[in-house]
């Protein structure tokens, strides 16, 4: 009795080793796939952490590490389209508190300080020695501006303004004056002229965005489209930008961040901007502190790319708002003019 028990637990032990070397067999490599597959996910947040919620490419987090500007994937973005990304890089804090007063300050100083000297422009006021008035607000550096040699078979300068609110036409009549070619963007100017009717200015019910593309609703289709810079260049035919001028109402932020990653501002040769700094802008969060930041590191980019800020205008008729206080004694409206010194004509 006690050797047929032993018998079969010998047989039983057996017949325990024979599955399992079946089972081994059944999950080696090169047997097919197993149940599961794995799939790194490269740059999402740390395990164990919640993955954080994004409007955009606003401004990183607080306390993310310096690096570069996060982009994220519109869901509507043409993904097949082939494209040159260029990073922009974030800047560091301006110290280690991270506060407001620190970035604020920074940023302020930085805007407020030309980079590059300018001895004839171009304003409101007409052709002038730069010193000469303070009236105005936009600057074209004539010292900068090609001429008729150098444009070589280019009939004339090309201009683009963009307006998204109403404002004068000042800027294009002047531009047209120097016998350019002057396409204008966006609302139409409170004063209407003969410019229009003589050709020489295009108006165009086009606004300027930083969406790849967007849904298009029946109600935006009886509204103006909006286009890229790009976009809008390759449709005109145009390769490069003499001066490009425009007041964006908060949408400078995005539509900057924009032309710096696709690479669109090697194109102009001198930029004219207005920056709204009463709130952070569109698609734009995150702390007060974090905001200034990513304002600061824009323009860094900008620089990096060539671009020497020659005039600063402080809008002193503006609310002297700061991120929706009166702080640093700062205007909520800035017109900034830049020259781009890798121009190449």
């Amino acid at each position: 009795m006690g050797g047929g028990s032993a018998l079969r637990l010998l047989l039983l032990g057996c017949w325990v080793l024979s599955l399992g070397q079946i089972l081994l067999r059944c999950g080696r490599p090169g047997n097919g796939p197993g149940p599961f597959t794995i799939i790194t996910i490269r740059g999402g947040p740390a395990p164990g952490s919640a993955a954080p919620r994004h409007e955009g490419t606003g401004a990183p987090a607080r306390g993310r590490s310096p690096g570069s500007l996060q982009r994220y994937q519109d869901e509507n973005e043409n993904l097949g389209q082939p494209k040159t990304q260029q990073e922009v890089a974030l800047q560091p804090w301006a110290d280690g508190s991270e506060s407001l007063q620190s970035e604020a300050e920074r940023f302020l100083t930085y805007i407020s300080t030309p980079q590059l000297p300018c001895s004839r422009a171009l304003s409101q006021a007409g052709l002038q020695d730069f010193t000469a008035s303070t009236a105005g607000a936009w600057r074209v550096c004539l010292d900068h501006m090609p001429t008729a040699s150098l444009k070589l078979q280019q009939e004339r300068c090309l201009i683009y303004t963009f307006s998204m609110v109403k404002r004068g036409f000042e800027f294009s009549q002047r531009m047209s004056e120097m016998q350019c070619q002057v396409h204008s963007f966006g609302l139409t100017p409170y004063k209407q002229t003969d410019l229009w009717q003589k050709g020489q200015v295009q108006h165009h019910a086009l606004w300027l965005d930083w969406h790849e593309r967007r849904p298009v609703t029946s109600l935006q289709r009886r509204r103006s489209p909006s286009k890229r810079l790009n976009q809008i260049m390759q449709d005109f035919g145009h390769k490069k930008i003499d001066v490009l001028e425009a007041d964006l109402a908060s949408a400078e932020w995005k539509i900057l961040e924009s032309i710096l990653v696709d690479g669109t501002v090697a194109a102009v040769h001198q930029l004219i901007l207005a920056i709204h700094l009463h709130w952070p802008g569109f698609e734009v969060s995150g702390s007060e502190a974090a905001v200034v930041r990513y304002w600061y590191s824009l323009l860094k980019a900008l620089e990096a790319r060539g671009f020497r800020l020659f005039h600063s205008f402080k809008d002193l008729q503006k609310p002297q708002l700061f991120l929706h206080k009166e702080l640093f004694n700062a205007s909520s409206s800035y017109t900034l003019s830049w020259v781009n010194t890798y121009w190449m004509y």
